[in-house]
């Protein structure tokens, strides 16, 4: 006689890389997400693009969790913000942190086991998300918080910041892939590109 099956257990199932709740949407931006770069890029402008944007939430009022680098435009901006008496959060894997790239002095490090961790647990302690130029590993966070906005599992803001048109070519690949049919017409509506740091200034609440 063989055993009988074990009953399947009701109700939904959370998927391990589903995204985390959102808070309502609409409120200020207290608590902003930074993905950037670990290195400077070609363009002085990108740096102090960083530097301006680390000033500015100082200077709001609004604490910049981010992954905690010390290098590269990540470490710019966690600095600007810092030195500027501004909050800084930062969220590291165990492996970089053996490295010692993380930025001294914030005001928390938290070291988790993998970078997918990383990205769940910056993105469930905030109000929105920037996007300032970056590498393939600013492409992954920002294309898995675009893709869990797509299947509507938050309705935070997503936000592109870059000089000289850094971002034109990743609106466009989006306008490619909605003409071929990947994505619906709304994907392109899921980010808002910022011609300056003073666009991201009105967005912010007063300091």
């Amino acid at each position: 006689m063989t055993d009988a099956p074990e009953p399947r257990p009701s109700g939904p199932r959370a998927h391990p890389y589903s995204a985390p709740p959102a808070p309502a949407p609409g409120g200020p931006i207290r608590r902003l997400l930074l993905f950037c770069g670990s290195r400077d890029g070609a363009d002085p402008r990108h740096r102090a693009t960083a530097r301006a944007v680390g000033q500015l939430l100082a200077a709001r009022g609004v604490t910049l969790v981010y992954g905690g680098g010390a290098l590269g435009l990540m470490g710019a901006a966690g600095r600007a913000a810092r030195d500027a008496g501004g909050r800084v959060e930062g969220v590291i894997p165990a492996f970089l942190e053996a490295l010692e790239v993380a930025l001294d002095g914030l005001h928390s490090l938290e070291v988790v086991d993998s970078l997918h961790t990383r990205k769940a647990r910056m993105f469930a302690q905030v109000d929105a998300v920037l996007a300032l130029p970056g590498g393939i590993g600013t492409l992954d966070e920002l294309v898995e918080i675009l893709s869990w906005r797509n299947l509507r599992l938050h309705d935070r803001p997503i936000l592109l910041l870059g000089e000289g048109g850094f971002w034109e070519p990743f609106l466009a690949l989006l306008r490619h892939l909605e003409a071929e049919g990947f994505v619906g017409a709304g994907a392109l509506a899921h980010v808002c590109h910022l011609p300056s740091v003073a666009a991201l200034e009105a967005l912010l609440p007063p300091g």
